[in-house]
């Protein structure tokens, strides 16, 4: 995950991986991936546009956070 502002001001999150979300195989251990929730939680909810790696990253973005798709966009 990634934040910056664009030039007219609007904060902008970069996600790049949410598997961690969807893999209960992960490398991560249970307190881990709660804490990395939460702080893309709070960064999502913040952010005036999200910028999702790709379209599989974008359908989780809307599935575990209902971000609208609107502000959702692929890079």
């Amino acid at each position: 995950m990634k934040k910056y502002r664009d030039k007219s001001g609007i904060k902008i999150v970069e996600v790049r991986d949410l598997s961690f979300l969807r893999e209960r195989d992960h490398k991560y251990g249970w307190f881990l991936r709660h804490y990395k929730h939460l702080r893309v939680r709070r960064a999502l909810k913040k952010a005036g546009k999200v910028v999702a790696a790709d379209p599989v990253v974008a359908a989780d973005i809307y599935k575990y956070y209902r971000i609208p798709k609107d502000n959702i966009s692929i890079k």
